[in-house]
């Protein structure tokens, strides 16, 4: 029974999920030549082919072609019309379990047009169906870019021809930079600056006019379209490396470096002082790709397109199995550079940098600083703990009462670049922050046949005493792996438990859609209230506040002497914890970065959604439930249950077939968002993925900040409790958690603004510091912090 275990187990996190398989951009070189002249060829597939087999057996470095060929081969693939349908049907079983879908047809108010997914699936079927489509790599690229048009990193297919290539512009990497944080940012290319800060003071970088003859900035926008973010200016962002991520060892290039969608085979610079520059688009062949029987685009497809290839156990890379991730949480990671650069020494670290922590210095000597480039922590180099999560909780709690008794008085929590983690993570570093405040955290399911049945047959087999008795290792496994699938073991949207399995599931009719009732995680509950419980006390973190951990310690910072900094990247457990704090927290952001204009930009531009599912989790929860219900309620049963959406994904075939997986043991490579977060009280019933949450202020970027990353907390300390300034036109949107509020940001608002509170005033007995441990409730529009970085392009 352990495989179930470790099957409900792999629900605990929400996060972004880069792309596993894709290498950095490679260095500018040239394309290695093929053996013979160009017009000797009949097939660009065949030239690739050649320019492969040229390679020398001991070299190091990937084989590299002109990207135009590269693209010419992949579109001489020919259509694989019934594979292709296949791969289609079985798609639209799963996107079911993506909880947005009727959401997604209206769009995302003020910036995302919307998408009917399913119909769009159908238009795809009948594309291929009546010959519209050229290649099977058009048809790929169509279903890989409708995932994407979604803006929810937690939606996502990638198939298996994208593996082939990786398109890089080398040397064109990008950085947006104002001069002064305030003025709109300029567009400079990374080699220009490095060029400039490596001493040569005769060199003075450019900024970008044009490109390939457009406006820069709009070309760009145009790029960012493919990002699966939901904000225009998390989009943006996306195209430059991000510093926080780098850091902490975890992004790879966005799609300005390596472009999803070929726009030609070189970029054409045009610079504001009328210089100009090309540099080529090249195409990489991914390491261990075989092109030896490969001479044109039908070979192509049998070689690539046909399965994983076969490779011997020792060769095959590591996979992230159900086996693997629960192994993993006590394994050392990948030793890392104990100090990231651009960063200060920490006073404290998690050994996997999941969290750091800083004093500041000098006149910012009452400032402490904690960055969470993400909400996942492992075990790293050093530690003696059994797990990260552990690790990460005795760290947190051991640095802020540290810096209290320290009399640091205020705190700055850079949460950049964090694309989400394990979701205990972000209530219990919500928890340790206001420890004495229930978190809502409120959730819920899209209701639909292949859910329901589940839902049904799990929440029967909780009940059946027959089964507890004769059954007992399968009636166990079933309590201890399914937390929070079991309506007994969760909560309701007031904290109580629910009545039966009605009242839970519904299903309850919103936004012309069906979802379950709203629920939330039982942290009194440490065998399966909540994602990460039952897994061993060597494992289990109980969250502060709560059986072991409490009572918790003191308050360590009032609301109006925190600020949290977000770059766009903030998204599932990070909206998590961006929603408690706005919500609960009364905290207000700082966005960086984002588009070149004068405006507010919201903090959340990642998924909003609260939990995301693997397929591997989604069919073994298709096979358990027709195990469970022809074992135990007889033949008749399974046979019934088979015919229904749960039996259909038991078959599922072609996924295997054309997904991305580089071995035959990695997972099919699709996901979708399970669960919508909601906010507390709100009448309209409306996922927080579709409501427009400005940050209270906006700073852009500047080299020194991104050489440097205390000159950025400190600017940020200056701007929320000193004489800073915030962009031009970037406060006082309605949806700024301080308007709802009716708190300023600091002097500079308050001055302006009477209607508001200076945040000097606060009442020292406002609910949200208050000692009675009695549950906060608020509704109002959101918030949080954005920005993005063109920070570690510099280091």
């Amino acid at each position: 029974m352990r495989s179930l275990i470790l099957l409900f187990a792999a629900t605990a996190c929400a996060e972004r999920v880069v792309d596993r398989n894709a290498p950095r951009v490679p260095t500018a070189v040239e394309p290695l030549p093929t053996l013979f002249k160009r017009d000797t060829y009949q097939e660009p597939c065949e030239e690739v082919s050649a320019s492969w087999a040229a390679a020398p057996a001991d070299a190091t470095a990937p084989v590299k072609v002109s990207a135009q060929l590269a693209m010419d081969c992949l579109k001489s693939v020919p259509v694989d019309v019934d594979g292709d349908l296949k791969e289609i049907e079985e798609l639209k079983e799963l996107v079911q379990f993506q909880s947005t879908l009727e959401y997604l047809k209206k769009g995302i108010p003020e910036h995302h047009e919307g998408v009917d997914v399913v119909a769009r699936l159908d238009d795809i079927a009948k594309g291929v169906s009546d010959g519209a489509y050229e290649s099977d790599f058009d048809v790929q690229l169509d279903l890989h870019l409708l995932f994407l048009s979604t803006g929810d990193f937690h939606f996502n297919w990638y198939p298996d021809i994208r593996d082939i290539f990786v398109f890089a512009r080398q040397g064109a990497q990008l950085a947006s930079f104002s001069e002064d944080g305030l003025k709109l940012p300029e567009l400079f290319l990374q080699s220009d600056l490095l060029l400039s800060m490596g001493g040569n003071s005769s060199f003075k970088p450019s900024a970008v006019k044009t490109i390939n003859g457009q406006n820069a900035t709009e070309y760009l926008y145009n790029v960012s379209l493919v990002v699966d973010f939901h904000t225009p200016d998390a989009q943006y962002n996306r195209l430059f490396p991000n510093q926080p991520s780098l850091a902490s060892g975890g992004d790879v290039d966005g799609p300005w470096a390596a472009p999803v969608i070929y726009d030609g085979p070189e970029t054409k610079f045009g610079f504001e002082n009328g210089s100009s520059s090309t540099i080529p688009t090249i195409a990489q062949i991914r390491p261990g790709m075989d092109f030896t029987n490969v001479t044109d685009g039908p070979s192509f497809f049998n070689a690539f397109c046909q399965g994983p290839p076969e490779v011997a156990a020792e060769e095959a890379a590591p996979t992230a199995t159900l086996e693997a991730a629960s192994s993993a949480v006590a394994t050392p990671s990948a030793t890392r550079t104990l100090t990231p650069t651009g960063y200060p020494k920490p006073i404290a670290q998690s050994s996997s940098l999941s969290f750091m922590g800083y004093y500041l210095n000098g006149t910012y000597n009452d400032v402490a600083v904690v960055a969470f480039p993400n909400f996942e922590p492992k075990i790293g180099p050093g530690s003696n703990e059994t797990a990260g999560t552990i690790e990460y909780q005795k760290m947190l709690r051991k640095f802020l009462a540290d810096a209290v008794k320290d009399g640091k008085k205020k705190l700055v929590i850079d949460t950049r670049g964090n694309g989400g983690g394990f979701i205990d993570i972000g209530f219990e570093t919500f928890k340790q922050l206001f420890p004495d405040t229930v978190p809502y955290g409120g959730s819920r399911y899209r209701a639909h046949e292949a859910f329901e049945i589940f839902s049904s047959a799990l929440a029967d087999l909780a009940l059946n005493e027959t089964l507890k008795t004769k059954e007992p290792e399968l009636y166990e496994s079933i309590q201890k792996g399914a937390p929070t699938f079991v309506f007994e073991d969760i909560l309701n949207d007031t904290n109580q438990p629910f009545t039966s399995f009605r009242d839970y599931y519904g299903p309850y009719e919103f936004g012309n859609d069906s979802f379950t009732a709203i629920r939330r995680y039982n942290f009194s509950n440490n065998i399966d209230g909540y994602t990460n419980a039952g897994q061993g006390p060597e494992l289990t973190i109980e969250l502060t506040g709560y059986l072991s951990n409490s009572p918790p310690p003191p308050q360590p910072f009032k609301p109006e002497n925190m600020v949290i900094l977000q770059d766009g990247f903030c998204g599932s457990t990070c909206a998590i914890f961006a929603e408690l704090m706005r919500e609960q927290g009364q905290v207000q952001t700082i966005a960086f970065g984002g588009r070149p204009v004068n405006a507010p930009m919201q903090g959340v531009g990642g998924s909003k959604g609260s939990q995301v599912l693997t397929f591997s989790f989604i069919e073994q929860m298709a096979k358990s439930t027709l195990n469970w219900t022809t074992s135990i309620m007889g033949p008749t049963m399974g046979e019934r249950v088979n015919t229904t959406a749960i039996g259909r994904i038991t078959r599922t075939e072609q996924l295997y077939v054309r997904s991305s997986r580089l071995n035959p043991d990695a997972e099919v490579w699709f996901r979708v968002n399970s669960l919508n977060n909601m906010r507390q009280n709100d009448t309209t019933q409306t996922p927080l993925e579709f409501v427009y949450e400005a940050a209270d202020c906006r700073l852009f970027y500047t080299v020194a900040g991104a050489s440097d990353v205390t000159l950025l907390w400190q600017r940020a300390a200056d701007v929320k409790w000193g004489k800073g300034k915030c962009v031009e036109g970037s406060m006082g949107e309605k949806t700024a958690i301080g308007m709802v509020a009716q708190q300023a940001f600091n002097e500079d608002q308050a001055a302006s603004n009477p209607n508001l509170s200076d945040p000097q005033d606060a009442d020292p007995n406002s609910p949200q510091q208050s000692n009675s441990g009695s549950e906060i409730r608020m509704s109002r529009g959101m918030m949080v912090a954005i920005a993005a970085v063109g920070a570690a392009l510099l280091l």
